[in-house]
């Protein structure tokens, strides 16, 4: 998780090194805001909601994770050619699952006791409890390394299957090459990967998977991100495909801004028709906010400073942390009196420099870097300036 953006064409690619790191961070603030949500409960609500807050949270809500997704995909593929789908794939179990283990064990039932406190006299009580209970209270902010795991596993298969059978390689080259050649179908992509993500859902719904283990498992999250991961996939396996993602293009650019508002005012809403558009909208949205925060990413942030790697470098640290000061923070200034949005404030001011310290410490030692990394640290070199990529004309 920890390693940069590998080199496309001798450039390193800066741009996405700095927009991952960038939608990790943005999970304090999301978190944050949750806490006050008027629509989404959370692990500790705060006394008082926020409708200002609870906007932020939606809006965001609409875009971080399927963006990330999709630099996941691209970073999978990318390193999966290197190394082999075998031996990558035994390398994101480690991880990837080593952080998940390590954290769900240490950090979340400390997330469980600051959700137990609301009660000051049942405190101890009402924490044995969830510690006794399965459920999406083990999993909490982890379930993304969950979700990347089974999308690694997903695609090392497909490429262990296709390192075999040289007939599907070339039946999927003539795909992509069909693709290619009928501009009408790849605008007709977006609506398509919409419409599949609600029939999955319902087909997961008629068979009873929906949510597994007290909702420890979303499978129907699962489903919903791996288009945008796989958009991912595809735009590492095809750089010409990149090449013309990262050309800003103001029409997909209007459309997303517009769809943004309309994804956050209707998620989270219990409907039938307002879930299904959810589904259906999601993928989309974060299909065109990909193109829009990679293509402004790469104009405006291919630089890399000491500040910049330093932020890259803790992202996960910073991620897998920052609930834990959160919760604490909200229970912290229940009884303040504060304003929502200057408890919100204060609440991020603190946690962005405490996780940065417990960073610093981490990658003190080998052992904890393992442990909360997946990897120990390495020695820092010395990595040129990059270059600008020549982007393939069309």
């Amino acid at each position: 998780m920890q390693q940069r953006m590998p080199e496309v064409r001798g450039e390193r690619l800066h741009y996405l090194d700095q927009l991952r790191a960038f939608l990790m961070f943005l999970g304090i603030p999301y978190h944050t805001a949750l806490a006050f949500s008027v629509h989404q409960p959370w692990i500790v609500d705060a006394a008082a909601d926020s409708p200002l807050l609870s906007w932020l949270a939606q809006l965001s809500h609409t875009f971080r994770m399927p963006v990330f997704f999709v630099i996941a995909g691209y970073f999978a593929v990318m390193m999966l050619r290197r190394r082999g789908p075998l031996p990558w794939w035994r390398d994101r179990l480690w991880r990837l699952g080593l952080p998940l283990l390590t954290v769900g064990l240490l950090l979340n039932p400390l997330q469980m006791l600051a959700g137990s406190m609301t009660d000051p006299a049942d405190t101890m009580t009402e924490w044995r409890a969830r510690l006794a209970m399965p459920g999406e209270h083990w999993v909490a902010h982890l379930w993304f390394l969950i979700d990347l795991l089974a999308y690694c596993s997903l695609l090392a298969g497909l490429a262990w299957i296709g390192r075999r059978r040289p007939g599907l390689r070339a039946a999927t080259a003539r795909a992509a090459g069909w693709l290619e050649r009928h501009r009408m179908l790849r605008h007709a992509l977006l609506p398509l990967t919409g419409a599949f993500v609600v029939a999955a859902v319902i087909a997961l719904h008629l068979i009873g998977v929906n949510n597994l283990l007290n909702n420890a498992l979303v499978v129907a999250r699962t489903v919903t991100h791996l288009p945008v991961f796989l958009l991912g996939a595809a735009l590492a396996w095809k750089p010409d495909w990149l090449a013309r993602f990262l050309r800003a293009d103001a029409r997909a650019w209007l459309l997303a801004l517009a769809l943004v508002p309309v994804l956050a005012a209707i998620q989270w809403r219990e409907p039938l028709s307002m879930r299904a558009a959810t589904y259906f909208l999601s993928p989309i949205v974060g299909i065109l906010m990909a193109h829009v925060l990679m293509s402004a990413a790469r104009r405006w942030f291919n630089q890399a400073s000491p500040l910049t790697r330093h932020l890259v470098d803790s992202s996960l640290t910073v991620y897998l942390f920052h609930q834990v000061f959160i919760v604490f923070g909200v229970v912290l200034l229940m009884e303040s009196g504060l304003p929502p949005l200057a408890q919100f404030l204060l609440i991020v001011a603190a946690t962005v420099p405490l996780c940065l310290l417990v960073h610093a410490v981490i990658r003190r030692s080998g052992t904890l870097s393992l442990l909360f990394n997946g990897a120990r640290p390495r020695a820092r070199i010395a990595v040129p300036a990059p270059v600008s990529p020549p982007l393939a004309p069309g």
